[in-house]
């Protein structure tokens, strides 16, 4: 396994351990035909609601505060590679866009929700791949859709090569347009991109507190649009059975999701992506993910369970973590620290 297919099993097992669902979406990017032209941009027009902090995270299975964290395992003998984390944080106001019935764009100031994900590997496994990789996303409250977007990958194939680097994406709904920042900081390289998004999309990170809002039906697939790698992607889940299953938060019983992306009517999977979502917890926390994707097997589970608080003052008991401690557990097995090729001998001249 070279550099580039490490990097991505860390961030496919990390950030889609938070993310894992869409690891395939983002190996699909490289390689999917790429579409000839964007639809028409056909934004929503009119005022937007004008929703109070306290409104922001109303009605939802998650609140301000909560913090889960999970297992990331990666291969077919699910190595324990590291812990990752999903963090609902309190709102925060930010400027958008938008297009007023009239046909004039106007700024304004809206709550938006604040989805934050970490993710880095233990120091049992540092010798083989050490990783660093954080990720922020706001959104509107009242459509779901992104404002902004952040990540920061900090990782480090030792005796290879280091790879540093952040992203930050700023989404301007009225003209369906996103602009990306990239900056290399190993390279010292910057590059400025733009691409088109679709009205309904929504990101990675919503995309998986989204899963947690279903009132699921056996064998009825949720559908809807997510956005990631530049192009705007159905991802679509079906619910095939209801198991019960243990992790270190107690046994519950779980949908599993048959998770599948498409660009447009292109299935765009590689292998099978499975999410498990409590149905039987109050906040209908994701459980496991498990699946099979280009670079190799993800296995995720959580192992810790923080609820969080309405912002509303609704009735609501003092949060008490579930789960393993709060420090993490180092794995019982230690992996074994990877050694740098021994140099060549210069073979000696043969006298004539």
């Amino acid at each position: 396994m070279n550099f580039t297919q490490i990097r991505r099993s860390f961030y496919g097992a990390s950030l889609l351990s938070l993310l894992t669902y869409l690891a395939p979406v983002g190996h699909a990017a490289e390689t999917a035909t790429p579409v000839a032209e964007n639809p028409p941009c056909k934004p929503v027009q009119g005022a937007t609601p004008d929703l109070s902090r306290a409104e922001t995270y109303k009605g939802l299975p998650y609140q301000a505060g909560e913090e889960v964290r999970y297992i990331l395992k990666y291969g077919a003998l699910k190595v324990h590679v590291g812990y990752g984390y999903l963090r609902v944080q309190a709102p925060v106001k930010q400027q958008i866009k938008t297009l007023m019935a009239d046909g004039k764009t106007v700024d304004e100031n809206r709550w938006h929700r604040v989805y934050a994900a970490e993710a880095y590997t233990g120091d049992w496994y540092k010798y083989i791949f050490a990783g660093h990789d954080s990720l922020q996303s706001f959104t509107r409250p009242w459509d779901g859709v992104v404002s902004k977007f952040y990540i920061n990958q900090n990782e480090e194939k030792p005796f290879v090569r280091r790879f540093n680097a952040e992203k930050w994406l700023d989404f301007d709904h009225s003209t369906c347009t996103v602009k990306q920042k990239f900056v290399d900081h190993k390279k010292n390289q910057e590059k400025l991109t733009e691409s088109y998004i679709d009205p309904l999309s929504i990101d990675a990170m919503a995309a998986a507190y989204k899963l947690r809002t279903f009132d699921y039906k056996l064998n009825k697939t949720e559908r809807f649009l997510v956005y990631t790698s530049e192009k705007n992607w159905w991802l679509e889940a079906t619910p095939t059975a209801i198991e019960d299953i243990s992790t270190a938060i107690g046994t519950h019983k779980a949908f599993k999701l048959t998770v599948k992306t498409y660009l447009g009517k292109e299935l765009q999977q590689k292998g099978n992506l499975y999410v498990w979502v409590a149905s039987d917890h109050p906040q209908h926390p994701i459980l496991k993910i498990q699946g099979e994707v280009t670079f190799g097997s993800i296995y995720t589970e959580i192992d810790r369970f923080t609820p969080g608080v309405p912002l509303d003052g609704s009735p609501a008991a003092a949060p008490v973590p579930v789960g393993a401690p709060e420090t993490p557990p180092a794995p019982a097995a230690v992996v074994p620290a990877e050694k740098p090729a021994a140099k060549a001998k210069p073979e000696k001249a043969h006298k004539k």
